[in-house]
């Protein structure tokens, strides 16, 4: 018979619970962020609405990526080719709430281009339900190169071939404040709310 030992929270030792499929447990003695996975620490912050909707509130999580790549060449019909181009960005990747692929790209393209900024982190959810982490942080990391293709196909021109070289290092877990009205938009005066 095999006895199934309780998840502990690597820095105070409580028992992990989790109410929902999630990857990412919360100790609720400590507030540390458990990746179940592997058991690792992370750093994870939530932000704060700044916003009042009536719609339902939710927290949205994000894996966020340091991403660089090298286009050793990129072709396209109708545009300039490209050769040797170096580059580095912060993407964001929303990791749960069980999105379409389209839904998944469309909120990833809105939250890299224009990451959140002044923004105020609170210690808990405050009552608003959190979706679950659904995707693993490789998940995440073939997201954020399907996201870096993503914008090499939105450039001028039609993409012929591109040859490249992508990495992309895990920063941090965030939970950023969703409406959902039959979609899901952010909860932050900086993506066209009015403040609270």
């Amino acid at each position: 018979m095999i006895k199934l030992e309780p998840l502990k929270c690597p820095k105070c030792g409580s028992v992990l619970k989790s109410q929902q499929k999630d990857l990412v447990y919360r100790c609720e003695n400590c507030g540390t962020f458990v990746y179940a996975p592997t058991m690792e620490v992370l750093n994870a912050k939530i932000y704060r609405f700044d916003t009042n909707r009536h719609d339902k509130k939710y927290y949205m999580p994000f894996f966020v990526y340091r991403v660089e790549y090298f286009i050793r060449r990129e072709v396209s019909k109708h545009a300039r080719d490209i050769y040797n181009q170096r580059g580095s960005w912060i993407a964001y990747i929303p990791a749960g709430g069980s999105l379409p692929a389209h839904e998944t790209l469309r909120i990833a393209k809105l939250i890299t281009s224009r990451p959140p900024q002044n923004v105020v982190e609170t210690v808990d959810f405050e009552g608003i339900p959190n979706l679950p982490v659904e995707i693993t942080v490789e998940e995440g990391e073939r997201m954020s190169e399907f996201l870096f293709l993503s914008y090499e196909v939105d450039k001028p021109g039609i993409l012929q071939s591109i040859a490249y070289t992508f990495t992309a290092k895990f920063i941090e877990l965030i939970y950023l404040p969703f409406y959902y009205r039959g979609y899901y938009y952010p909860g932050l005066v900086q993506y066209g709310g009015e403040g609270v």
